[in-house]
């Protein structure tokens, strides 16, 4: 809705209001049908009077943003008003419809005494409504705007991170397929341009800020694994363990993809021996488990601060914090036989719903 409607929504229900108020007051204290039109007489000028101190209120406003002219605005005009209204509110008896108790049977003092103690603490009443609204109404759409803004700079970050793909992997892709070909070794080079291409479009197509099954996010995975392990033919070797009921899982799409890419640089890479990279998830209580190993090398302490300080490392990290907050643990270890494990610990939820 609008402001302007909202504003002729409460006006109108206002001083609808202020008549059965006391409409209802006159039926306790049996006042005759004839003060009920003097109810009528005194809404409808309050009424008119409230929308000519708006119209007021809106010209400063356009004029001058300062409180200080605000204010000044809001005390004079609202005195005018009073001193409008109370002529109308002291021919409160009516003894034929074309005869108003004159003025002057109340007295000066009367008039006075009614403006001060009344009709401007109405006025004024209004007016702090009217102002007040006005500025929960901008501190709302402040609000929606901040957000607004908020969650276009987290997409646009998600985007930023999300396609910061390896350009080393993509360089030694293709060269091992040109050197699949040289050998003539189409149908392997075929197999890994089919595996590629499934793992770009995986990579480029989705949404950055979206989440996928944790189904989905393992298929990209297994992609990259099975490119990378006709790079290495039998020195890499892929383990997958998840258990079936956990294949619906949300995650944030890629957030396994640094991690693989760790695994396989340091704990496959550097040694001449076979290795294997194993990624696994489990559930605990609430939580998903996610943990990439290798059964490399391993790392030494100052390899390991390096590696939490790399860029695959903080991308994890940065995104994780974006989807889940303080919500999330990642952690890196030496495993005891060999190699280095990365888990993730996030709350679980599924597609349309959360446990």
């Amino acid at each position: 809705m609008s402001q302007v409607k909202l504003f002729w929504l409460l006006q109108m229900a206002g001083w609808i209001g202020w008549m059965v108020v006391f409409g209802l007051r006159d039926a306790v204290w049996g006042q005759p049908v004839v003060f009920y039109l003097t109810l009528c007489l005194e809404a409808g000028a309050g009424f008119l009077l409230t929308c000519c101190l708006r119209l007021v209120y809106r010209k400063v406003g356009r004029v001058t943003g300062a409180w200080g002219a605000r204010a000044t605005a809001v005390l004079v005009a609202s005195a005018v008003a009073a001193l409008i209204w109370q002529p109308i509110k002291n021919y409160s008896q009516i003894e034929q419809l074309s005869e108003f108790e004159e003025l002057y049977h109340f007295g000066a003092s009367a008039y006075f005494v009614g403006v001060l103690s009344y009709s401007y603490a109405v006025f004024l009443g209004w007016s702090g409504l009217y102002f007040g609204l006005k500025l929960y109404l901008r501190l709302g759409e402040e609000r929606r705007s901040r957000m607004l803004a908020e969650a276009l700079a987290v997409d646009a970050q998600l985007k930023m991170l999300r396609y910061q793909i390896n350009p080393h992997f993509l360089f030694n892709t293709l060269n091992a397929i040109n050197s699949l070909l040289l050998v003539d070794e189409a149908a392997r080079a075929r197999l890994m341009i089919q595996r590629l291409s499934e793992f770009l479009r995986y990579s480029l197509e989705g949404e950055a800020a979206a989440k996928v099954t944790l189904e989905e996010e393992l298929t990209s995975v297994r992609a990259y694994l099975e490119i990378e392990s006709v790079r290495f033919e039998d020195r890499l070797t892929i383990e997958l363990s998840i258990a079936p009921e956990l294949a619906s899982c949300l995650v944030p799409s890629l957030i396994l993809q640094p991690l693989v890419e760790n695994a396989v640089k340091h704990g496959i890479t550097p040694s001449e021996h076979p290795g294997t990279v194993l990624v696994s998830a489990s559930r605990a209580e609430n939580d998903l488990i996610l943990i990439v190993s290798d059964t490399g090398p391993g790392f030494a302490v100052d390899e390991h601060e390096a590696s939490e300080s790399g860029l695959g490392w903080k991308n994890t990290e940065q995104r994780l914090a974006l989807h889940y907050g303080d919500q999330f643990i990642l952690a890196r270890r030496a495993r005891q036989d060999g190699g280095a494990e990365v888990m993730i610990k996030i709350p679980i939820s599924v597609e349309g719903a959360s446990t």
